[in-house]
């Protein structure tokens, strides 16, 4: 006679099993970017502009003595300073998760317990800011739209580039305001004299001394923290640290340079494309470690919103409750030439 067990008295034979009130999100959820950046309200359009200039050259060849100023159709002493400004924008991107109950899911207990329309309306909000991050760190172009093609804003894969053309940078005007050569560096040569190179083009061309966030990749991480170590003769390693406290710390979140403060804060949804995979670039589901993005710690570059974070909820038509959540948003760079890239 078999004898009965736990292992053949199974549910369905009448076993009790016991299910936990927990639920826990397993994939990542923090957005350093939308979290950090500067939000403000957008103007009533769908494409955002801004004007830059620049500065000419210094000027130290000096000034004769006694020689009056001329303004005449032929030859004039003085300078237009109006006509170097240049009209720079990025079109507002609407960015939407839906969700929906049926009528009956909401009649019957689930676990963690509590409504199953809250706790939808919960997780799309956090799905629509990690979508939020992964158009700010894209490497999208900014697209008009149309009845069949979505508008796109204009991610820092592109601002950042300072060999882009394509809708941000379309004429050679707006190119004069790119980021600058030297800005971008690839990880596969990221030595630590590469990096602080990459840092001074960024000088150069910004003069600020100001502090910096590095938006990082895990790949790119990993490649800053080895500035700490340097092999020896016979293939070991050598730390520069202390470890009388028998802690072996290996992490880099702050870089001092000559020129500025790096915070360097990860984030996992940078250098991706709705579409296909472009380059350096992977598909908008595809982690992509090998990217950051080197921002000033001011407003140079900020998060303008024709409509902030919503939930707008949609009739019951009988199935049951419906909803969604959504942003209007486009990315300002006020100054690309103060952007810094690794890809």
């Amino acid at each position: 006679m078999a004898l009965s067990t736990s292992y053949n008295v199974t549910a369905a034979k009448g076993a009790q099993t016991n299910l936990e009130n927990l639920l826990r999100t397993v994939s990542p959820v923090e957005t350093p970017l939308y979290s950090t950046l500067s939000q403000s309200a957008a103007p009533k359009a769908t494409l955002n502009e801004w004007l830059v200039d620049s500065l000419a050259s210094p000027e130290i060849g000096g000034t004769i003595d006694g020689v009056d100023l001329t303004l005449s159709a032929s030859g004039t002493n003085f300078q237009n300073l109006i006509e170097s400004r240049e009209r720079l924008g990025n079109r507002v991107q609407t960015i939407r998760d839906a969700f929906a109950t049926s009528r009956q899911s909401e009649m019957v207990d689930v676990a963690p317990g509590g409504s199953l329309f809250a706790a939808s309306k919960a997780k799309s909000l956090l799905q629509l800011k990690r979508s939020i991050e992964t158009a700010i760190g894209s490497g999208n172009d900014q697209n008009v739209g149309s009845s069949s093609a979505a508008a796109k804003l204009c991610g820092l894969g592109i601002w950042s580039d300072p060999t882009a053309t394509g809708n941000t940078f379309d004429t050679s005007a707006k190119q004069a305001f790119r980021a600058v050569s030297g800005s971008r560096v690839s990880l596969a040569s990221l030595t630590e004299s590469a990096f602080r190179g990459l840092l001074q083009a960024v000088y150069t061309a910004a003069g600020s001394k100001g502090t910096y966030n590095l938006f990082a990749g895990p790949a790119v991480m990993n490649k800053i923290t080895d500035y700490t170590r340097s092999t020896t003769a016979n293939g070991n390693f050598s730390f520069d640290q202390d470890v009388s406290g028998k802690t072996l710390v290996r992490s880099v979140l702050t870089y001092v340079s000559d020129y500025s403060t790096i915070n360097i804060i990860p984030d996992l949804f940078l250098g991706r494309v709705n579409g296909s995979a472009s380059g350096t670039d992977t598909v908008e589901g595809t982690v992509n470690t090998d990217r950051a993005y080197l921002i000033p710690g001011d407003d140079t570059v900020s998060l303008k919103f024709l409509e902030g974070i919503t939930v707008q909820d949609l009739p019951d038509n009988g199935a049951g409750k419906r909803a969604f959540s959504e942003a209007m948003l486009t990315l300002r760079v006020s100054n690309p030439r103060a952007l810094g890239s690794i890809i």
